[in-house]
């Protein structure tokens, strides 16, 4: 649990500062006058929907994976091994 922490902090905060160099770098290319403060700004808000959108992909995974056990689990199963790969099928009438 320690580790999964310090990896969130070291990968949020790298991207952090990352994207404010890469504003400061890149926004003068676009003309846009940006002063450092605001710079901080525009990160923080994308950091914030950055850790949102990991976090509801991690929350969709998860949920899924339990679905996909409970699926294992149940007799559904044999259902599913007799769907038919129609790309193995093409690849075996062609040898």
């Amino acid at each position: 649990m320690k580790r999964e922490i310090k990896e969130s902090i070291l990968d949020v905060g790298s991207g952090f500062f990352l994207a404010v160099i890469i504003q400061i770098t890149i926004f003068p290319l676009f003309g846009l006058k940006v002063t450092i403060f605001e710079n901080f700004q525009i990160a923080l808000i994308f950091t914030v929907v950055s850790m949102t959108r990991s976090a509801i992909w991690r929350w969709w995974f998860r949920s899924n994976d339990a679905r996909i056990k409970r699926l294992l689990k149940s007799n559904k199963v044999s259902k599913i091994k007799e769907i038919k790969d129609p790309l193995k099928e093409k690849k075996d009438e062609s040898v």
